[in-house]
């Protein structure tokens, strides 16, 4: 009997130190539970972004964050890898961020990768053979990377199609990019989607008041100016098609011709008959009409029309035709 009294009280004691203890516990958890899941949040998160970077070759890691940081004009420490997920890309196409590509597959093991850069995300695919393609749709800009001679080849082109000095026409900006075919690169508006990338930049320049585009390779062997951009004086449109416009206008409004004029011609390649006869929804079908998009001037207004090289095809905008009709 007495000894079940001296263990009653000895059970007594430790469930009254285990409350004890537990109370204490839970008050310091309670008092501290804000920051405890701040921290352990915290530290999860690092430790995701860790395991996600321990699954890339470190050498790949480093060249993509080395990549970027040249891209950029950023500070390597500056630039960080922020997500990679393994991933099995159907073929060399798909890799490559091909926009069209064929079905057939033939597997690239790799991973996409995701970059923190300036507080963007850039996207990267990387294989497991080392390679690495940036995703072409990024827009980085950085005067500076345009090398040295292409930068003077396009200056040159600039100001002897402007007809000024060479000092009047600056680069506003250049971008590194990837057209997706030749087609693509040389400005066409309608393009079929076949994949045969070709590398350069997009370099805008300054002339005058006007910021004109040009497409550039890789190596600066082939420097395009954007056709629509080519704009000339109206005096400069062969003669009998500036008198056909003139007449046609002059036909429609009846006023004096001296007070209708040409104020810009600009020289333009029209995808299609339905494009230049200013269709709004057009097939994607090119057969293309190089010609001009000249614009008139009627008293205060402005009327554009487009015409063959030939001159033997004339078109209106339909929106003026159709206002002159009510």
């Amino acid at each position: 009997m007495l000894s079940f009294f001296q263990n009653k009280s000895k059970l007594s004691k430790s469930i009254v130190f285990t409350l004890a203890i537990t109370g204490v516990l839970s008050g310091a958890l309670n008092f501290t539970d804000n920051n405890y899941r701040s921290v352990a949040v915290a530290e999860t998160v690092e430790t995701i972004i860790a395991q996600s970077r321990n699954l890339l070759p470190r050498n790949l890691d480093q060249k993509i964050i080395r990549d970027a940081a040249i891209r950029s004009g950023e500070k390597v420490q500056d630039v960080r890898i922020s997500k990679v997920t393994p991933t099995t890309f159907g073929n060399l196409c798909k890799f490559k961020f091909g926009e069209v590509c064929t079905e057939e597959f033939r597997p690239v093991q790799g991973w996409v990768v995701v970059v923190k850069v300036k507080g963007q995300s850039w996207n990267y695919h990387a294989s497991q053979a080392g390679e690495f393609v940036i995703d072409p749709q990024i827009s980085f800009s950085d005067v500076s990377r345009l090398p040295v001679n292409i930068s003077n080849r396009v200056l040159n082109d600039a100001a002897q199609r402007a007809g000024l000095n060479r000092s009047a026409v600056t680069i506003l900006r250049s971008t590194q990019k990837t057209f997706g075919n030749s087609c693509e690169f040389r400005f066409g508006e309608v393009c079929n989607k076949i994949y045969k990338p070709v590398e350069g930049w997009e370099v805008v320049v300054n002339v005058r008041t006007e910021s004109w585009t040009y497409h550039v390779n890789k190596n600066g062997s082939q420097i395009l100016l954007d056709p629509k951009i080519k704009a000339v004086q109206g005096a400069e449109l062969p003669r009998r098609i500036t008198e056909k416009i003139l007449s046609d206008a002059y036909e429609r409004t009846r006023l004096q011709t001296v007070g209708i004029t040409v104020v810009r011609t600009v020289e333009r390649t029209f995808s299609n008959s339905c494009v230049f006869g200013f269709g709004e929804i057009c097939t994607q079908q090119y057969d293309p009409i190089q010609g001009w998009e000249v614009v008139v001037k009627v008293q205060r207004e402005f009327w554009t029309y487009h015409v063959d090289r030939s001159g033997s095809r004339l078109v209106l905008d339909p929106k003026v035709v159709e206002k002159l009709r009510k």
